[in-house]
């Protein structure tokens, strides 16, 4: 039987992404060494340094969507957790799953610069990677990270502080802009959204976001960070706190 059209476009994308992954071990020389254990389901589980899980320190989650079983995970090990999820019915969910708990859940979003955004497809992308033309009507309330963390005295949080990063796209501007300005996070987990995300017949977009990819990693590594963990799109740095 010959597979379907949807099914060889699949194969495309995840074919070129798999080239994507292997350029940026070799480049970067990622052994994915340390010791992680998976936290939650499939649909929002995260790769977590497995030294960490008995630390109880805080994790701020950006972008929850409908489920959030990594954080819950690390709330039940006794973990702090803020999380940040700007749309409505992402955000109800989200006050559902932790109201038994000490969580604090805010019905905005953090990025690196404020304001009201319009987003794009269901999986509401304030930066638009999926490239699409309808957009939502609504608007999203997004705040700065580095307000936030004044605001909410990110210094005086439980060590390890750790960030979560799952929108969209986005992620690519706060981590840019990290590099120049840090924060007081120790650990910090991402999903390379803006590189892997992107349909593999925009090419040249793709080369652009992988370019910005090795420049965020050896921007961080230039501060002291480690590349933790690599594992399809997500990606966990670590601070060196020993210097």
């Amino acid at each position: 039987m010959m597979p379907s059209f949807e099914q060889l476009k699949s194969f495309a994308f995840e074919f070129q992404n798999s080239i994507f992954r292997f350029l940026l071990e070799k480049k970067l020389r990622i052994k994915n060494a340390e010791p992680m254990v998976f936290l939650g389901n499939d649909y929002s589980g995260y790769w977590f340094p497995k030294d960490l899980i008995d630390s109880r320190g805080t994790i701020w989650g950006v972008g929850l969507g409908h489920d959030s079983s990594f954080e819950f995970e690390l709330t039940k090990l006794g973990y702090g957790f803020i999380g940040f999820e700007p749309e409505l019915s992402c955000f109800i969910s989200s006050k559902e799953q932790f109201s038994l708990t000490d969580a604090v859940i805010e019905n905005y979003g953090l990025w690196d610069k404020a304001g009201e955004f319009h987003y794009t497809g269901a999986n509401i992308s304030i930066v638009n990677i999926f490239n699409l033309t309808q957009k939502s009507e609504e608007f999203l309330d997004i705040r700065s990270l580095w307000d936030e963390t004044k605001l909410k005295k990110i210094e005086q949080q439980a060590s390890p502080r750790i960030l979560k990063l799952n929108i969209e796209g986005a992620e690519r501007e706060i981590l840019l802009k990290y590099i120049d300005a840090p924060l007081a996070f120790e650990v910090i987990i991402f999903q390379a959204e803006f590189l892997f995300h992107l349909g593999f017949k925009r090419i040249s977009k793709k080369i652009s976001a992988y370019r910005d990819l090795i420049r965020i990693l050896r921007g961080f590594q230039g501060n002291g960070w480690r590349i933790a963990h690599f594992n399809r799109h997500q990606i966990t740095i670590l601070l060196d706190t020993s210097v």
